[in-house]
């Protein structure tokens, strides 16, 4: 009982300051959407961004390209504290999923603390800038965050309990495609969000979200990975 108590204990450690890490680095992220926020739409965020174009190519202002290097050093910094909790493969990539979820949605609950943004779950936002344009309603990536720590958890708790998680290469690629599907979702209104010359309509203002996409590719990632989870995880022998 004292062993099992002591692996117990070792095994909810790395999680714990993993939660404490997320919630954190949430606040920084927090902070420097609120900066950003006051040099370019005078601290209220809003529909449409601040796009130029001039003779058909997209100036982008130096402020982006430092803010397109941030948010590659931050998937960067949450794919090595991943990478440093784990204890193998999979486990690593889960720490990883964890702590972005936490992350994520403590990103919005710190913008809110701050400046009372999102007025609600359906507020329009600005995910990423890269490579195009992620805007979705905040519910949206918030779902995928809530996913991501509860089948991230599930994983490392089996694994830490001794069970094989026998996943396939299939099994990833399966989900990996349908979180491609899920950015193609975010991205598709990127020519409108550009506000793209040459076409009126595309006024820079989010434009009805791709639910068609989204649904689906979501629905089939949660369902495919409860079905396949039950037939591969095996109990490790006792040594």
């Amino acid at each position: 009982m004292s062993n099992f108590g002591n692996l117990k204990k070792d095994a909810s450690g790395p999680w714990v300051m993993f939660v404490l890490f997320s919630i954190a680095f949430a606040w920084v992220e927090s902070a420097v959407v609120v900066y950003l926020r006051d040099i370019y739409f005078d601290g209220v965020f809003k529909f449409p961004l601040v796009v130029f174009w001039e003779e058909g190519k997209h100036i982008i202002d130096p402020l982006v390209r430092i803010e397109l290097g941030r948010e590659i050093a931050t998937i960067i910094m949450l794919v090595t504290a991943g990478c440093l909790a784990g204890k193998n493969g999979l486990q690593k990539f889960c720490y990883f999923m964890v702590s972005f979820g936490i992350w994520d949605i403590f990103y919005y609950v710190w913008l809110y603390v701050m400046v009372g943004w999102p007025e609600s779950l359906m507020t329009w936002d600005l995910l990423f800038f890269v490579p195009l344009p992620w805007v979705g309603p905040v519910i949206t990536p918030v779902i995928i965050a809530l996913t991501m720590i509860v089948t991230g958890s599930l994983i490392i708790s089996l694994d830490n309990r001794g069970y094989t998680i026998a996943w396939r290469w299939y099994d990833m690629a399966i989900e990996l495609g349908c979180g491609v599907l899920l950015i193609i979702a975010f991205c598709w209104d990127w020519r409108n969000i550009l506000q793209m010359p040459g076409d009126m309509t595309r006024s820079g203002f989010p434009n009805p979200f791709a639910w068609w996409l989204y649904v689906p590719a979501y629905l089939f990632s949660v369902i495919y990975f409860a079905i396949r989870l039950r037939g591969i995880v095996y109990r490790r022998p006792h040594l």
